[in-house]
């Protein structure tokens, strides 16, 4: 069957799938009039005319409002057209605008129910047609297109095990179909300590992860705490690591990631909303793609209350089943949820086909929903290895995207990290480990800060400063809505606001990541040595130690270096032996040691480094955080992310250790450089 005879069946299965959905809202909706069948078919050809004909230049014209009423102009604009539809067809009537915006709702519901029940899916669609007809005008020279494009696909989150247990009960039939014909291979790589997303992604995308010792970490020299959330914060700790040659630099686009890797466009990336002069930077028409299909963002903002459903019942579920362990999952958590597995998970993928449709050579993009869900779930629990489905469903897209690009494309997927289920410190000891602190050393305020359950927040305020980025006409609506100034300021978060405050107070900042813990005393502006803490704070050391829900502590020495503190023994890493009992790294990998003496040496490292406990015979791990999926620190499967790529790219399995050596097994891959060259490039700077 040609392309063009799928779409005009397409077209006309849909036809009368909308003409029936319109025909069941009369029961619901009695504001609506269909006098007979024919009524209701003239009625939908003509708003799907109309959304065809009409909606293209308006969208186009309110591109230049801002993304604020660009969001606003697509959410009503299918309204306005039925109302217009109303007005045109006889036999057809709706009694108001309200009423009006209801059909829009529903037809997009009815559609998308019904289009999935018989396996209809937008890849051969009128709007995804129209888009790739667009994108190509906009593409590279024929000249430059005749090597093969690479879409890397981040999938955040996911440890190796996890995936070959969905492969294997059949959750990722696309990935698994990619594996099973040879085309692609999987392997597993060690992550390095952090073992987050801010550090794993600045490696991979830059070729270096130097001073990022966590989500959250305090500056002890500036006196103020710094989040990956922030983008200020991000671009300067971006402007720090990049070289200007990052793994996309060379026509590449980033899609919803922190970092940009150099490249040439970058979509809701959060340290480049920021421009060198702290300008902000962002462009409505990122949005046109996904805004321009008439459905999309009805069926994101109805798959998103199904979402918050979803998961209000699978946290009841929990309770009733009494999954251990267990955290709360109520509250703000469903519309995060929804939002990452929803709207920002279908823009991104509207967003990678418009950059593949332009031709362009290197694409990066992030889906969060499986480590979304990991981290309140567990990432072992069949609630987030559920969500695999859908992102494999993106992975299809994708490639079906691919067969109508002007270039060939490759594609890879990988993670940053893993995720280890945990029991939390809290639950377990009966207090947070900063109060744990504060009554040893008799302290005064202090602030515990969470990783896991804000590191989705960098991805929320990079929309939000997209919002309002632009100058004249594009940006005052979002500017005055969120009460934001002209010269450049940002949207900060009101509970990042809060943090910062509140560190501003405190005598002991703990950050935590997972069962990785930073503990800052922040009297002092310089950080202070084992000795120094031992003499300031007599009997802190050896209680944090002892403690049952801490594995190891780390500190920087005067006279030895960065040495672990374990309860049974001491191992000095300068020297990369144990001078005392037990080995403290015993139960962890050959590399834990190297990794630990890296964050050890990071300027920005907190006083004193706990590690929580890790429980050999289950793979748990003690969270000091609240989050039943840990990463951060080691132990389990948050050190153990995976790899696929093409099989064409290595005769043999690369051994990877550590994201700085993924940066360079993709850049030599997709770069075409010379691998001395390649791993000079992407060095960590001095």
């Amino acid at each position: 069957m040609t392309g063009l005879l799928r779409l005009g069946v397409r077209a006309l299965v849909t036809w009368a799938i909308e003409a029936a959905a319109l025909f069941l809202m009369l029961r619901f909706l009695p504001g609506v009039v269909v006098e007979r069948w024919t009524n209701a078919l003239a009625a939908v050809l003509v708003i799907g005319l109309l959304n065809a004909l009409v909606r293209p230049v308006i969208l186009l014209g309110a591109a230049n409002l801002g993304v604020i009423p660009f969001l606003l102009v697509a959410l009503l604009l299918n309204a306005a057209l039925i109302w217009v539809a109303a007005w045109i067809v006889p036999g057809f009537a709706v009694d108001g605008p309200l009423t009006a915006f209801l059909v829009a709702v529903g037809l997009a519901g009815l559609n998308a129910v019904l289009t999935a029940m018989l396996s209809i899916n937008d890849d051969d669609s009128f709007y995804r047609n129209v888009i790739r007809r667009l994108a190509h005008r906009l593409a590279a020279p024929r000249a430059e297109l005749d090597h093969p494009g690479t879409v890397i696909v981040q999938i955040d989150g996911l440890a190796e095990p996890i995936l070959r247990r969905a492969l294997g009960e059949g959750r990722m039939p696309t990935l698994a179909a990619w594996l099973a014909s040879g085309r692609h291979h999987l392997v597993g790589w060690e992550c390095d300590i952090p073992s987050m997303t801010t550090s794993s992604q600045a490696a991979i995308l830059h070729g270096s992860s130097r001073d990022i010792p966590a989500f959250y970490w305090y500056d002890k020299r500036e006196g103020r705490l710094i989040s990956s959330a922030n983008p200020l914060d991000l671009h300067q700790v971006q402007q720090r690591l990049s070289d200007g040659r990052g793994l996309l630099h060379d026509d590449g686009v980033s899609v919803t990631n922190l970092f940009s890797g150099d490249a040439e466009h970058a979509i809701m990336t959060v340290g480049t909303l920021r421009g060198d002069r702290g300008e902000l930077r962002a462009d409505p028409r990122d949005f046109y793609g996904y805004l321009f299909n008439p459905y999309n963002l009805y069926r994101g903002l109805i798959g998103m209350v199904g979402e918050a459903l979803l998961e209000c019942w699978q946290a009841l579920r929990q309770q009733l089943e009494d999954v251990q362990p267990r955290t709360r999952r109520a509250g703000l958590f469903a519309l995060q949820r929804a939002g990452a597995n929803i709207v920002l998970r279908d823009a991104t993928t509207w967003a990678v086909i418009a950059s593949m449709y332009r031709g362009r050579r290197i694409i990066y993009c992030d889906y969060l929903g499986y480590d979304e869900v990991g981290h309140y779930a567990g990432p072992e629990t069949r609630d987030a290895v559920a969500t695999l489905t859908s992102i494999d469903r993106q992975l299809r897209q994708l490639a079906h995207a691919a067969q109508d690009a002007p270039r060939a494309y490759q594609f890879v997927v990988l993670s940053d990290h893993g995720q280890s289920t945990a029991q939390l410190f809290r639950g377990v000891y009966g207090k947070p480990l900063d109060a744990v602190v504060r009554e040893l050393i008799e302290a005064g305020p202090t602030l515990s800060l969470s990783g896991g359950k804000s590191e989705h927040l960098g991805y929320l305020s990079a929309f939000l400063n997209e919002l309002v980025g632009g100058r004249g006409m594009r940006a005052r609506g979002g500017r005055r809505l969120l009460r934001v100034g002209r010269n450049g300021e940002s949207v900060d978060l009101p509970r990042e606001r809060q943090r910062r405050e509140h560190a501003e107070r405190a005598e002991v900042v703990v950050t935590a990541s997972g069962n990785l813990g930073h503990i800052y005393f922040t009297r002092d502006p310089e950080r202070l040595s084992l000795e120094q803490v031992a003499a300031a704070y007599p009997g802190l050391l050896e209680a944090l130690i002892l403690h049952d829900g801490i594995g190891f502590v780390l500190v920087h020495s005067e006279t030895r270096g960065a040495v672990v503190l374990g309860k049974q023994g001491v191992r000095d890493l300068d020297e990369d032996r144990v001078v005392e009992g037990e080995d403290p790294l015993g139960d962890f990998g050959p590399q834990t040691s190297r990794f630990l003496d890296q964050l050890a040496g990071y300027a920005n490292a907190g006083d004193v480094i706990v590690m929580g406990a890790y429980n050999r015979s289950t793979g748990w791990v003690t969270a000091i955080d609240d989050l039943v999926g840990a990463h951060g620190g080691v132990g389990g499967m948050q050190t153990r992310p995976f790899l696929v790529y093409p099989a064409d790219w290595s005769d043999q399995p690369p051994d990877l250790v550590g994201a700085a050596a993924v940066h360079q097994f993709l850049r030599r891959c997709t770069l075409d450089e010379d691998p001395t060259q390649a791993s000079a490039a992407s060095a960590p700077p001095d």
